[in-house]
């Protein structure tokens, strides 16, 4: 789910978001086998997770080819086998049109 405006400002145009996914990684088994000259050893792991991400961010455009862009989000674990999640997550950039 995705929340997004528009206000304009001195700057430029400001278009503020606010996102919030859901991921679902499909169920199943991984598995990894030892062997050896007299033996082999099987290791199992489950897979599969549900995670929830949750974001906000903006971009500023600063004239017709030029634009500035951020955002701050994290993600967690939310059930399944495999535990997923994050640290808090940043990017900023400078978007150029040629």
């Amino acid at each position: 789910m995705r929340v997004k405006g528009e206000i304009v400002t001195g700057a430029g145009k400001l278009q503020p978001y606010a996102r919030f996914d859901l991921h679902r990684a499909s169920g199943g088994r991984d598995v990894v086998r030892f062997a050896g000259p007299a033996a082999s050893a099987d290791i199992a792991s489950s897979i599969g997770a549900t995670s929830t991400e949750l974001a906000g961010g903006f971009t500023l455009g600063l004239g017709d080819s030029t634009s500035l862009y951020g955002e701050l989000g994290k993600l967690w674990a939310s059930g399944g086998a495999t535990r997923v999640q994050s640290s808090l997550q940043a990017s900023l950039g400078l978007r150029l049109k040629w």
